[in-house]
């Protein structure tokens, strides 16, 4: 048997393993604890648990011959049925704080005990009976036999840094979306003004030669034409900038209005027919065969659904788009679905961002300022319902949104 003094300076014995001898054994780091309660009073006062612990022939099977009261608090169980078996299966993951130290429990105990760790530093992530996720640092150094120069077991300090790591990982979250948000920023200003000359030079350009004599009727017919569309793409363009001020300022108001659905849902199909034909793409309207009325927002609801359709249109290259709504007992969902580009795994997190786009510069495909869907979202959360997606990169994309029916 070996003599060990326990945290309050008491001597215990601790009977041989079949793996291990402790005759006439003389074990450094008990006597770290030797200035009894005090010693180990500091430790807890700090939030930290101090053990020592004595090795099995594998990970798992060691066990505690010290271990503070203060483990009843930070994982729920009693000091006295707390063995290394019980600590290891409440881990979920292991993050090593060093070189040299393998995440795999039973790789760090080997090299531990060959002496290739001399500073155990690790973070682990449990879940204590309670179901209770929490985060430990686990710090500790070799117990060695001096008779025999062996390493059997470890002693140090446990730790609770849920709450830092919890906040460490906020503050990690809050600094990459202010990255995003200020690429995202960065990339709206460099399109806007693409966004805005645009439609002005087409303006001014078609104005002018319809001052132009030498212009026959058919010419002047499809100037206007173009200056028409110009003036709403640019009246679009100028609304999205201003509403998504008003959003961000928190200003925008709902009103309730008895909405006829299919009625609706006929007048933005007659809108999007024909730039949908330009492009030749299937347009097709799914409605009930019996007149649907609830009670919204009839603008709110209408700008959603055209924002949709009109993404829908931009990024179908061809086949064909569907669009309508459905009852499902009191809630009304509205779908737009296309066989478009789709969207990239990595770009679905952004969909939904201000000003965000998947292609930026002046390279890009597609028009448009990134914030159609960032006003329609807000839109469908004000009229009380939800907007979300499914899609696939290069087959298409569904976007569904419900409202009380």
């Amino acid at each position: 048997m070996t003599a060990v003094r326990d945290f309050s300076g008491n001597e215990m014995k601790i009977v041989s393993s079949s793996h291990l001898s402790f005759e006439n054994s003389k074990i450094p780091g008990t006597e770290f604890f030797g200035y009894g309660n005090q010693f180990c009073d500091v430790i807890e006062n700090a939030d930290g648990v101090p053990f020592q612990l004595i090795f099995g022939s594998k990970a798992g099977e060691g066990y505690y011959i010290n271990i503070g009261e203060g483990i009843r608090n930070m994982l729920g169980v009693d000091p006295q049925s707390f063995t290394e078996r019980t600590f290891i299966d409440m881990v979920e993951e292991t993050v090593p704080l060093a070189d040299g130290i393998p995440g795999d429990i039973s790789e760090s105990r080997k090299k531990f005990i060959n002496g290739e760790i001399d500073k155990y530093r690790v973070e682990v992530l449990v879940t204590t009976p309670a179901g209770e996720k929490k985060w430990i640092r686990d710090s500790s150094v070799p117990l060695k036999d001096e008779s025999t120069g062996k390493i059997i077991g470890s002693f140090g300090i446990l730790f609770d840094i849920t709450d830092r790591k919890i906040a460490s990982i906020n503050l990690k979250m809050a600094m990459e979306k202010a990255d995003e948000s200020e690429r995202l920023k960065t990339a709206f200003l460099n399109n806007i003004s693409h966004e805005v000359r645009t439609p002005l030079n087409a303006i001014i350009g078609f104005s002018t030669l319809l001052c132009e004599p030498e212009q026959g009727i058919y010419r002047k017919k499809e100037f206007i034409k173009i200056i028409n569309n110009s003036t709403d793409h640019f009246l679009e363009t100028m609304d999205n900038i201003l509403e998504i001020s008003r959003i961000e300022a928190g200003t925008v108001t709902t009103s309730r209005n008895e909405v006829h659905c299919n009625q609706l849902i006929n007048s933005i199909y007659n809108k999007f027919r024909q730039p949908a034909a330009d492009k030749n793409i299937h347009l097709a309207c799914n409605i009930p065969d019996n007149e649907t009325l609830i009670e919204t927002d009839v603008y709110k609801l209408t700008q959603v659904l055209a924002n949709l359709l009109g993404n829908a249109v931009k990024f179908t290259l061809k086949g064909q788009i569907e669009f309508g709504y459905r009852i499902k007992g009191r809630i009304a969902e509205f779908f737009v679905s296309d066989t478009g580009i789709g969207i990239t795994e990595m770009d679905k997190r952004f969909v939904f961002d201000k000003f965000f786009q998947a292609e930026s510069g002046m390279t890009r495909r597609f028009p448009g300022t990134g914030l159609g869907l960032a006003i329609s979202k807000k839109y469908v959360e004000l009229m009380g319902g939800s907007i979300d997606f499914t899609s696939v990169a290069g087959e298409g994309s569904t976007f569904r949104f419900t409202l009380p029916a």
